[in-house]
This record gives C-alpha cells, sequence and structure tokens, in this order.
C-alpha cells in the first residue's frame, strides 16, 4: 500500500477578493473597505480598513501589482483580522507628579534564574629585585609607561590593551672606582603583573630578573 500526502489547500489572504489601494505619494498599500470601487484617478474619499471615515482617509489610488502581507498597512490587516487597537501612551499633564511603585518587600524570585558576576582577579604585585651583581639597587615608583608611535603596547602575555608602568633603578655612585653607577629600567602590565627588569647596557638592555605572571595566557584580549 502507498500513502498519498493531501495538501489542504492554503487559506485566501485577508484582502482576497478586496480593493487594496496604494496611499499616494508612499508605497504603503491599504485595503478598502467592502464593497468600495474607486475610479482609476486618485482618490481623497475612498473609507479604507484602517481609516473607514472617507472624510478623513488619506488619497489613494487603486493597486494592481503584487501584494505581500508586508507590504499593507499594519492597522488595515488588524481590522481585516478583528484585533483591537495597541493601546497608546498614557498622557500626564505637564508638572503633575507621580508616585512611583513601590517594590514589594520580599518579591517572588521563583523561576528567575539569578548571575552572580564574580569580582575581577587580582593578581600579586610583581616585586622588583632588591639587588644586582651582589649589590643592591634603589628602584623609584611605578608610573605610567610612555606610548611610543608604531609600537603596540598591550601585554604580550595576557592581552591587555596598556600601557602599562615603568620603575627606574640605579646602583653605584658616578663618583665611585670600586662601585660605579649602573641604571636600571623595569616594565610591568598592571592587569597579570608580568614584569620584565633590565641593566642598561650602552644602547642595549639586558634582562636582569623576569616575573611570570600567574594569569591564564590571553586571558584580557
Amino acid at each position: 500500500m502507498s500513502a498519498l500526502a493531501v495538501e489542504a489547500p492554503a487559506a485566501p489572504p485577508e484582502w482576497d477578493g478586496r480593493l487594496v489601494v496604494r496611499a499616494a505619494g508612499r508605497p504603503l498599500l491599504h485595503v478598502a473597505s467592502e464593497g468600495v470601487t474607486a475610479p482609476a484617478v486618485p482618490m481623497f474619499t475612498v473609507p479604507l480598513e484602517c481609516q473607514p471615515d472617507a472624510e478623513l482617509a488619506p488619497g489613494v489610488r487603486p493597486w494592481d501589482g503584487p501584494v505581500t502581507e508586508s507590504s499593507i498597512c499594519l492597522a488595515c490587516r488588524r481590522s481585516l483580522r478583528g484585533e483591537p487597537e495597541p493601546k497608546g501612551p498614557r498622557l500626564v499633564p505637564a508638572g503633575a507628579v507621580e508616585e512611583l511603585p513601590v517594590p514589594a518587600s520580599d518579591p517572588d524570585r521563583r523561576g528567575r534564574h539569578l548571575q552572580t558576576v564574580p569580582d575581577p582577579v587580582m593578581y600579586a604585585e610583581a616585586e622588583l629585585p632588591a639587588e644586582h651583581g651582589g649589590r643592591p639597587v634603589t628602584w623609584s615608583r611605578w608610573t605610567a609607561a610612555p606610548v611610543i608611535t608604531h609600537h603596540d603596547p598591550s601585554c604580550e602575555w595576557c592581552g591587555d590593551p596598556g600601557p602599562g608602568e615603568m620603575a627606574g633603578g640605579r646602583q653605584g655612585s658616578p663618583m665611585s672606582w670600586t662601585d660605579p653607577l649602573r641604571r636600571y629600567i623595569a616594565y610591568r602590565c598592571t592587569a597579570c603583573q608580568e614584569m620584565t627588569a633590565y641593566e642598561q647596557v650602552g644602547g642595549d638592555l639586558k634582562t636582569i630578573a623576569h616575573h611570570k605572571s600567574r594569569a591564564p595566557k590571553d586571558c584580557n584580549r
């Protein structure tokens, strides 16, 4: 045995057999009141589903082109389906004082899914090396690192857009032969605390310390 699929005929649209007109100067289509026949010229006295009073109806002309539901006036569609008009906003006189609704003292939260937003993760501040080569290093306070043109200030580890912070250090004295002056510089990410300290050797930077971040890789990208 074979099963035969019987397709039910599609229901005709609400405007089937009715006069569809187009508003003058606008692409919006309207459905004329039942039994109305409009002349072939634009008229201002054609009652519409959305405006039964012909004296207030807009100027229209007959439309013989394609008709889709989206092209017909929304008010006309509501009228054809017998749907009520939506409630308009309630006008409040100027200067009137209204009391706001008081929330319930114990609101019913059944069925609601509350989600707690966790606090941002804070990492321990990176420590600068207190000494290098057996001699103490004096560091300045951390300050915002300058933004250099054509240089990406984002953190290479966590991806924080930056800029991070920098600190300068010094060791020895320019007047001493046994403990000559040495300069240091350090950079750190304020988000994940990835930090590297360098010694300035001429025009180069030599790494002397590195504080590895505990943050996940690319966590701030």
